[in-house]
């Protein structure tokens, strides 16, 4: 009886998904075991099966060609979690566009918001055509269990006039639990800051955290004062920024929602919460301040003032494992030049960094 009715329910779903959403693929059905629970997921499309799924996250499930005008046309090469592989072709009309449906399931036990399309330069071919997301926004939700819908439109950029009309993208529509939704200034300074954990703990490379204190040692090749920092802004050494760049792996410049954003850090080594028992062999916790501001100043007199991020990672183990401390705060630090140059631009001084008046250690001291 059990069997009979499972197969009645699969034929009815099977139904039901082509009818209502007009395409034809070869579906796959399956149960999968939800929180120790046997539920019915539903059905993928293509290559796509429910086995795939083993995390708790949101993923695309199915994504297909709904409208297009002046022969445009999507091809959907593959999918994973929710980054998409695909072609966009447009004719050489201004007007040509073509648009894809993207549907998401949420396999978490918890709301998931939509948080931004991300992707690097060089997994976009076509500058001369945009995508656009005409209804899902910043923050829109999925509860669990659920599935989401939402188109996305690849056109001409505008004003130009297209001499290339082939686009090659792998984009990835980000969705994050909703408490951890950050605020859309946060969102590129959010994905260095979750690099920066992975270099600290060698997941980037078996030696990534290495390669970061060894290129902050050799400081005076570098033209720093001294090995308690390293940075990419303006001034730094070609092979710190190099280094850097190698060790975040794109998440320095990320297009967001169309726009590039580029992220400045300076990786400063020092104890902040007072305990010589906490971070590396020396008692010297690693923070990172992050920053998307031109670091310009508003005149020559003025010293100016960039918001500047700030997250502290200490350790248990002199170094061996590391741990972020409290949150990623939001503050202000003074515009200058690498050199220490009051007059410069491009810099930051981390030691004037204070939010709402506190200075890094007295966060988090406070706090531990």
């Amino acid at each position: 009886m059990k069997l009979r009715l499972g197969l009645i329910c699969t034929l009815l779903m099977l139904v039901v998904a082509i009818t209502t959403m007009g395409v034809f693929a070869n579906w796959n059905y399956a149960d999968w075991n939800v929180g120790g629970q046997n539920s019915n997921l539903g059905m993928g499309v293509s290559n796509f099966t429910w086995a795939n799924i083993v995390d708790e996250k949101v993923y695309i499930v199915d994504v297909w060609q709904v409208d297009g005008k002046g022969n445009g046309t999507f091809t959907s090469k593959d999918y994973h979690e929710t980054t998409l592989n695909s072609n966009a072709t447009l004719s050489a009309s201004t007007q040509s566009y073509t648009t894809a449906n993207i549907r998401v399931y949420n396999n978490a036990k918890e709301t998931y918001a939509f948080n931004a399309v991300k992707y690097n330069v060089e997994n976009y071919s076509n500058d001369q055509i945009v995508y656009r997301l005409p209804v899902l926004k910043h923050g829109d939700t999925i509860e669990p269990g659920q599935y989401m819908e939402f188109e996305v439109v690849f056109e001409y950029k505008l004003g130009i006039n297209p001499t290339k009309y082939t686009l090659d993208s792998i984009l990835n529509f980000e969705f994050v639990p909703l408490d951890e939704l950050p605020e859309e200034e946060e969102i590129a300074v959010s994905g260095a800051l979750g690099q920066f954990k992975n270099i600290v703990n060698n997941v980037v490379a078996s030696d990534s955290l290495t390669q970061l204190t060894n290129q902050m040692d050799n400081y005076a090749n570098n033209d720093r004062a001294n090995g308690s920092y390293i940075g990419n802004v303006s001034g730094a050494s070609e092979n710190d920024v190099v280094l850097l760049e190698n060790l975040f792996q794109g998440n320095l410049t990320l297009m967001i929602d169309n726009v590039e954003t580029e992220v400045t850090i300076l990786i400063k080594r020092e104890d902040v919460d007072g305990n010589n028992e906490t971070g590396d062999d020396q008692g010297r916790e690693m923070t990172i301040y992050l920053t998307t501001d031109n670091l310009k100043r508003d005149s020559f007199f003025s010293s100016g003032s960039a918001d500047v991020y700030a997250a502290v990672f200490t350790s248990s183990n002199d170094g061996q494992e590391w741990y972020q401390i409290g949150e990623m705060y939001l503050g202000t630090a003074t515009i200058k030049g690498y050199d220490g140059s009051w007059f410069g631009e491009g810099s930051f001084d981390t030691d004037t960094w204070k939010s709402n008046g506190k200075t890094i250690e007295q966060i988090i001291q406070s706090i531990n």
